[in-house]
């Protein structure tokens, strides 16, 4: 009998809403958080409770709209106050039926689903109606009642809210004030000079190159914000705050590939070969260097062609600026021993002023030292063992 009274009502206020004119609401998107009161069909079984909802939808630039609406109604089964989770989900067409004033009835319906845990997930139809009171341009106070027939059990509840409607899109320009007739069209012209899509009135960089990405004053993009555009930037993350150069890379004033400002000694030696942290890399264990350096008899003259294998020695000083060499001159045991000693020590500061004056090494960091005959490698008994006893050998060490 609740059922048949019910449509009654529904259908009545159909056939009474249809004879006002049509509404014509603003167009967009839709928002419409609620709450209100769920009354069950006597039979389901399950006690009347309160509820919330919450639907997003669309209102379209006529009276139509469509809106999915969530709804949660937790309640207690009559028979022996056990919990029961109520889970709805609905597809709800609206129709608007006033378009003067600040109230706006509709109608509604819809289908969906309720799920009632535990128990079942039945389908179901809804019809019903409301009014919105319009509280300004983008937000309405919105009431609600809907009928909500469950298909497969033939029970029919009802559902009353109240809440808030939100409108996000663009506003009808209905009620402006009519245009003024012109005899011309105004004709607008875009101009952009560098094709960067910013009008030239508004770029303040008007020489942007194409194809570069600019923001919205024009101007080449630069995403590490350290002066140089993206586009000619070779180190686009430099931290916030560091010295870059021309190319947007931090500066080695040193030139030692560790930036300034993460380097614990800024006044390295052009090629000498630091750590991580910038700061020289020590000599681990002592280094011995035979120089192929060959003397005419009692001369102490190095000719040219011995060059290269001195210029080795003074590179790898340079790579490790913090150790010295030792340069020792050897001779075999032909002569006297005083004469060989005084030769030898010659021959030592000959190699040793060659770094020092010609090769750029620091004076201090190397000592000459000559040893005569005190030091063969080999007996003194063949012309080939007394070749190789008159040498000359640097020895490189750590301070």
């Amino acid at each position: 009998m609740s059922f048949l009274l019910n449509k009654r009502a529904l259908l009545t206020g159909l056939i009474a809403a249809s004879t006002v004119a049509q509404a014509q609401p603003e167009e967009g998107f839709t928002v419409a958080p609620s709450i209100g009161y769920y009354n069950m069909d006597n039979n389901r079984g399950v006690d009347n409770t309160e509820a919330a909802s919450l639907g997003l939808g669309y209102q379209f630039g006529n009276p139509w709209a469509v809106e999915l609406v969530y709804l949660k109604a937790d309640s207690e089964a009559s028979s022996n106050g056990s919990d029961v989770d109520v889970d709805q989900f609905r597809l709800d067409t609206l129709y608007h039926l006033a378009e003067q004033g600040k109230l706006v009835p509709y109608l509604a319906a819809g289908v969906g689903t309720t799920d009632f845990s535990p128990g079942a997930n039945n389908t179901l139809v809804n019809a019903g109606g409301g009014l919105k009171y319009a509280l300004n341009d983008i937000v309405d106070l919105r009431a609600d009642f809907r009928l909500v027939n469950d298909i497969e059990d033939h029970e029919l509840d009802n559902i009353t809210t109240l809440g808030l409607h939100f409108v996000f899109g663009n506003k009808s320009k209905a009620n402006s004030e009519p245009m003024i007739a012109v005899e011309e069209p105004v004709k607008v012209v875009f101009i952009d000079t560098d094709k960067d899509g910013i009008e030239d009135s508004k770029d303040q960089c008007l020489n942007t190159p194409a194809g570069v990405s600019v923001d919205m004053n024009g101007c080449a993009l630069d995403g590490d914000k350290d002066g140089v555009a993206d586009h000619k930037d070779q180190c686009l993350t430099t931290p916030a705050g560091v010295s870059v150069d021309m190319k947007g890379c931090a500066l080695d004033d040193d030139k030692d590939g560790i930036a300034n400002h993460v380097d614990a000694c800024p006044a390295s030696e052009m090629g000498a070969k630091v750590d991580e942290t910038g700061c020289y890399v020590a000599l681990e264990a002592a280094k011995t260097v035979y120089l192929d350096v060959q003397f005419a008899s009692n001369s102490v003259a190095i000719a040219q062609e011995y060059y290269p294998n001195i210029q080795e020695v003074a590179q790898f000083l340079k790579e490790y600026p913090e150790a010295t060499a030792v340069i020792e001159g050897h001779t075999d045991d032909t002569g006297s021993a005083a004469y060989n000693q005084a030769l030898s020590q010659k021959r030592a500061q000959a190699v040793a002023d060659t770094l020092t004056k010609e090769l750029g090494v620091e004076a201090k960091r190397v000592t000459a030292i000559g040893y005569g005959e005190e030091k063969p490698i080999f007996a003194n008994d063949t012309a080939s063992n007394r070749e190789q006893n008159r040498r000359v050998v640097a020895v490189i060490s750590s301070k």
